[in-house]
C-alpha cells in the first residue's frame, strides 16, 4: 500500500511540473504578434498567432479575435475562417463581430455574409455551471439589495424650517416635488419623527455593512472556482449572461464599500491583506494556466495601480496669443502631440516585479502597443489606456513646457 501512495505522489508530481507555465510558453508569443500588428506587419504576426495557438487547445478569445482581424487585414477570409469556428464554439455571438465593424477590414462584408450561417450552426452558447449560477445569482440579489437600501436618505419636514417636526423619505419627497401627485398620494406617505428617521438611517446603514460583508464571502468563495476566471470577461462582450460577471461584481463591492469608507473620513479597504493576497495569487494562477491575460489579471489585483499608470495622451494644443512664437512652432492652429506618462525608477523596479508575476509585456513593448492604440488602431483589442485631449495654452512659453520630452505628429 506504501508503495502505491509513492508511486501516485510521483505521477502527481510529474503531471505538474509537465503543465506548462503560459507566462513563459503562450502569452510571450502573444506579445510578439501583437508587436507585429503595432508595425502592422500582419503575415508576420499571424504566424505569431498561429505559433501561440499550437501550444493550447483553448486560446483566449481576444487572441482568436485579433488573429481573425489580422488575416481579414491580409483579405484572407479563408484564413481566418478558423478562428471564427472557434469563437463560435466559444459562445462569441456574430452580432457582436456586426457590431465591432471587422468585416469592413478588406472588404470582406460580402464573405462574412455567406459565411454566418455556418458561423450561426457551430454558435454554441456560453454556459456557467451551477456552482456560478447559484453564486452569482446571489450576488446580483445582494447587488439590488445594496442599491435599495443605500438609497433610503430623508427630508426634514416643512422643508426650511428652524425647528421641522417630521421627516419623509428623499423618495418620497421627489415625488411630492417634481410629479403631478395628488392629494390623496400625499396623505398616504409614510411620515416620520425625526427620532425614527435617525434610527431608520441606522438600520439601513448597518443593513448595507451586513450586506457587503456577506457578498465579499461569496467573492472569495467564487475565486476558487476555475470556470469563474476563465477569460473574465471576453472583451468582445459580456461573457457570462445577465451581466453575471465575477469581475463586476468585485469593482461593484470594492468600489461602493471604499467609497463610503472615504465618506467617514477613514481609510477601510474592502480586503484586508490576506484576502487581497489570496485574489492575486488566484489571478496569478489563472494565467499560470492560461485562464486568463495577463493584461485583465493585474487589472482585477491589489497590484494595478503602477500599471495602469502606464498611458499616452494625445494632445491638440492651441495656443492664445502667438504672435511671439518662434520657428519652432511651423503650424502653430494645429499643434497635435503624444506624449508618455513616465514612471519613476522605483515604479520601474515595482513594474518589473509585476511583470516577472502575472507575465506582462516589458515596458517598451507596452508603450509601443499605447502609441498604436491612440493613433491608429480602429479593430484590435489590446487593452489599452492611454487617452485624447485637447488644451488651451495662453502663450508659447507654457506650451513649450508642455511639449517638452513629447513625440510631434505631423499631419
Amino acid at each position: 500500500m506504501r508503495n502505491i501512495f509513492t508511486i501516485l505522489f510521483l505521477l502527481n508530481a510529474i503531471g505538474l511540473s509537465a503543465q506548462q507555465d503560459f507566462r513563459k510558453t503562450y502569452f510571450p508569443l502573444i506579445n510578439k504578434a501583437e508587436l507585429h500588428l503595432v508595425k502592422e506587419e500582419y503575415v508576420e504576426a499571424s504566424q505569431a498567432y498561429f505559433s501561440a495557438f499550437s501550444v493550447t487547445k483553448t486560446p483566449l478569445i481576444r487572441d482568436l479575435y485579433n488573429a481573425t482581424v489580422c488575416k481579414l487585414y491580409q483579405n484572407d477570409f479563408e484564413g481566418a475562417k478558423l478562428y471564427l469556428f472557434k469563437m463560435a464554439q466559444r459562445g462569441v455571438k456574430p452580432e457582436t463581430l456586426e457590431q465591432r465593424g471587422i468585416f469592413e477590414v478588406g472588404y470582406n462584408t460580402e464573405a462574412w455574409r455567406n459565411f454566418k450561417p455556418s458561423y450561426e450552426q457551430f454558435f454554441e452558447p456560453k454556459e456557467l455551471n451551477d456552482f456560478l449560477k447559484y453564486h452569482l445569482s446571489n450576488l446580483a440579489i445582494l447587488q439590488e439589495r445594496y442599491f435599495e437600501n443605500s438609497s433610503i436618505d430623508f427630508v426634514h419636514m416643512p422643508v426650511g424650517a428652524e425647528n421641522p417636526t417630521h421627516a419623509i423619505t428623499m423618495k418620497d419627497y421627489i415625488k411630492i416635488t417634481y410629479n403631478d401627485s395628488s392629494q390623496l398620494e400625499r396623505d398616504k406617505m409614510v411620515k416620520y419623527t425625526l427620532k425614527e428617521a435617525e434610527m431608520e438611517m441606522k438600520k439601513s446603514k448597518a443593513t448595507v455593512e451586513e450586506l457587503l460583508e456577506e457578498a465579499k464571502g461569496i467573492l472569495l468563495l467564487v475565486f476558487e472556482n476555475p470556470m469563474a476566471l476563465n477569460e473574465g470577461n471576453s472583451q468582445l462582450e459580456i461573457f457570462h449572461r445577465n451581466d453575471h460577471d465575477l469581475f463586476s461584481f468585485l469593482r461593484f463591492f470594492k468600489f461602493n464599500h471604499d467609497r463610503r469608507a472615504l465618506k467617514e473620513g477613514t481609510v477601510n479597504d474592502f480586503l484586508n491583506p490576506s484576502e487581497k493576497d489570496y485574489i492575486d495569487e488566484k489571478l496569478q494562477g489563472a494565467v499560470y494556466k492560461g485562464y486568463l491575460s495577463p493584461q485583465v489579471a493585474v487589472s482585477q489585483s491589489s497590484e494595478r495601480e503602477i500599471p495602469e499608470k502606464i498611458k499616452v495622451t494625445s494632445f491638440t494644443l492651441t495656443i492664445e496669443n502667438s504672435t511671439e512664437c518662434g520657428k519652432e512652432f511651423d503650424d502653430i492652429e494645429n499643434i497635435r502631440f503624444l506624449k508618455k506618462n513616465v514612471l519613476t525608477s522605483d515604479e520601474q523596479k515595482e513594474y518589473k516585479k509585476i511583470k516577472d508575476k502575472y507575465g506582462l509585456e516589458s515596458l517598451d513593448d507596452r508603450f509601443k502597443k499605447e502609441v498604436f492604440g491612440i493613433d491608429k488602431n480602429k479593430y484590435f483589442i489590446l487593452n489599452t489606456r492611454s487617452s485624447v485631449e485637447s488644451s488651451v495654452v495662453p502663450n508659447c512659453e507654457v506650451a513649450q513646457k508642455m511639449l517638452a520630452g513629447a513625440t510631434i505628429i505631423q499631419d
